[in-house]
């Protein structure tokens, strides 16, 4: 059995559908099983627990061999040390961490909020005696669905990130090699960075948008105050305020890091890792007026 956290999400839920598809018997994680609207069968099955709950991890682990876990934001180490913790009671045989780029420099706090976050869960999870794989995927391309309305309705974009490149990675690319990890031999103790295949600012990832939808695209840049409060409807603040601070550090000094290119996606999966005008082509359908 296969414990898959963030099942609903654009990840875990790739994760879950690859597992399935493999013929393996799945639980999934979810905080509330009646809006999560999975789809039950004999090889699925769906179990109420929440990460910042201890208590109500042990059921849900009760026969669990492995684990893809994953949490966001600011609660992101106290979330992991539960799930790892709880798991290591139940005798779980292995752990498959989704982490970020940049953890192993993220000493600070006050400039990298994010990247310690996931730095103290993945000690957590080194701590524990569980064996473990963690991926460290960059940006998420999909993260560029938010420019979906403002094209379609003006042909315009807007971020706080226009001229920094990042190597940004298919989320499709980061389910696959959680799959790949949970289910083949030789994963345990590998750290996996995920990137795609280039480095794109955002002006360029809206220029190849542009491209296949045949339409002149223009990339406004936002204010880091106006982006605060456009993330503070979705999320906490002190998630937000983690973001902001870690936005501001590559804006001041740019970002070598994210722009880093790794071959662990081709390593794992044995192909190229898809390009933005891969991600692009298949998506299109959300950005047309």
């Amino acid at each position: 059995m296969i414990l898959v956290t963030g099942a609903t999400g654009n990840v875990g839920g790739k994760v879950l559908s690859l597992l399935r598809a493999g013929g393996h018997k799945v639980r999934a994680l979810t905080r509330d099983p009646g809006r999560a609207a999975l789809p039950a069968g004999p090889d699925l099955e769906v179990v109420a627990a929440d990460l910042g709950r201890p208590r109500t991890l042990p059921p849900a682990l009760d026969g669990v061999q492995k684990v893809f876990l994953m949490s966001l934001g600011a609660n992101k180490a106290t979330h992991d040390a539960h799930l790892v913790a709880a798991a290591r009671e139940a005798g779980v045989e292995h752990i498959v961490q989704l982490s970020t780029l940049g953890v192993e420099m993220a000493e600070d706090p006050k400039t990298n909020p994010l990247g310690h976050w996931h730095r103290i869960a993945e000690q957590a999870l080194w701590d524990s005696g569980v064996p473990w794989t963690v991926l460290r995927p960059n940006g998420f391309m999909n993260m560029n669905l938010g420019w979906a309305a403002s094209i379609k309705a003006e042909g315009v974009a807007r971020g706080p990130l226009a001229d920094v490149p990042e190597a940004i990675v298919d989320p499709r690319d980061i389910a696959e090699t959680a799959a790949r990890a949970l289910t083949e031999e030789g994963h345990e103790g590998k750290v996996y960075e995920l990137t795609g295949p280039e480095a794109l600012t955002g002006r360029q990832q809206l220029a190849v948008l542009g491209s296949l939808l045949g339409r002149e695209l223009r990339f406004e840049t936002v204010p880091l105050a106006a982006h605060r409060e456009m993330l503070l409807r979705h999320f906490s603040e002190e998630t937000v305020n983690g973001v902001i601070t870690t936005l501001e550090e590559a804006i001041e000094h740019g970002s070598e890091l994210h722009g880093r290119l790794s071959p662990d996606v081709h390593r794992v999966l044995g192909r190229a890792p898809r390009s933005f005008t891969d991600w692009a082509r298949d998506h299109l359908h959300f950005y047309r007026a």
